[in-house]
């Protein structure tokens, strides 16, 4: 399937939901009520419809063709079955691996946003069934190194042609990877948002860079995915090319050229500042204008299941419940242990016994 492309509107809609949703309704009013073509959108966030209620009705049974997974779950329940879940997912510059996944969790009755990361290294015992369709199209699987993390299972959805492209998301990769995110976490993804490592550049750049006190030196090379990181430790104002490393930096050299390396679950720990930061520099109602002027420069760095006006409406009407009822952020971390599966590293869940 083609990506859908997603006009202004949609993107704002969407963005205002990764970003934690805190803009004032007014405002996402007035922005709109001037735009003819979106009529549909505006009716939609000004009716007395429940948005959250509409969200959760579009919801389709998820009919698994067989189990993805050797029974993987997960040892706790993370969220309420009525939340609201929108996969975030940025991939690696090149596009092959995803290097975050992460959940926004939305509890529109009690005012709660939850943000779940998912380390990229989580390793997947697939099922018979799963490997079984893969060798059949990709013979040589197994030799491909980190093929059993999580953040490579669209890849084996497109490759396997999961469920023939007839999904919800109509994506054997997005599909996939949803349908595993909930067999092994208990969470049914509502929709995903992808946005490409360059749209952070840019958003970063245009509000002038981010503040924040960097842990520890981040330097790193790899020009096979265009990406060079050279940060001292301590408090600065990072410029897109930067905070974009600074997102992303999970190893290096230190000080004395010494290999170091953080791991995904640190690195998480940073994204999760970098996200506070950035909220609360710049997410604010004297900053709208610009907020609004970049969704159009961001169109062709955004692709989402949320492809219509109605759909987008009814993130608006939760977007408005939420910050009108002033809405609590927390972030629930992903417990793993260290392992090595043929001298890969992988993380592995705490599981249900």
């Amino acid at each position: 399937m083609s990506k859908r492309k997603i006009n202004g509107w949609k993107i704002f809609a969407i963005i205002e939901l990764i970003i934690i949703i805190i803009m004032a309704s007014a405002g996402i009013y007035e922005f709109f009520l001037k735009k003819s073509d979106t009529a549909q959108f505006v009716g939609r966030v000004l009716s007395p419809v429940d948005g959250g209620k509409s969200i959760r009705e579009r919801r389709q049974e998820t009919n698994k063709p067989y189990n993805l997974t050797k029974d993987l779950k997960y040892y706790k329940s993370l969220v309420d079955k009525d939340n609201i879940n929108v996969l975030l997912i940025g991939p690696d510059e090149s596009g092959a691996n995803y290097d975050t996944l992460l959940i926004a969790s939305i509890d529109d009755k009690n005012n709660v946003v939850k943000l779940i990361n998912l380390p990229r290294d989580i390793y997947i015992e697939y099922s018979s069934e799963v490997k079984s369709a893969l060798k059949k199209v990709w013979p040589k699987y197994s030799s491909s190194k980190g093929i059993y993390k999580i953040n490579a299972a669209h890849t084996i959805g497109k490759r396997i042609n999961y469920k023939d492209g007839q999904g919800r998301f109509k994506n054997p990769e997005y599909d996939f990877t949803a349908d595993l995110i909930e067999e092994i976490f208990g969470i049914y993804i509502d929709d995903f948002v992808y946005i490409k490592p360059s749209s952070v550049r840019r958003v970063v750049d245009y509000f002038g860079g981010v503040q924040i006190d960097v842990p520890y030196l981040m330097k790193y090379s790899d020009p096979t995915q265009n990406l060079e990181i050279n940060i001292k430790k301590g408090l600065q104002t990072l410029n897109g090319a930067q905070a974009e490393g600074f997102v992303r930096f999970r190893q290096g050299v230190d000080e004395k050229g010494k290999h170091v390396s953080i791991g995904d679950i640190e690195r998480k720990k940073n994204q999760v500042a970098f996200v506070k930061a950035f909220m609360d520099q710049h997410l604010n109602l004297k900053n709208i204008g610009k907020i609004i002027t970049i969704f159009e420069d961001l169109e062709s760095y955004v692709t989402s299941s949320i492809d219509n006006a109605k759909e987008a409406g009814d993130y608006g009407k939760v977007a408005e419940k939420l910050y009108k009822n002033k809405f609590t952020q927390v972030s629930e971390e992903i417990e793993c242990s260290n392992t090595k599966i043929g001298d890969v590293y992988y993380l592995k869940l705490k599981v249900s016994e």
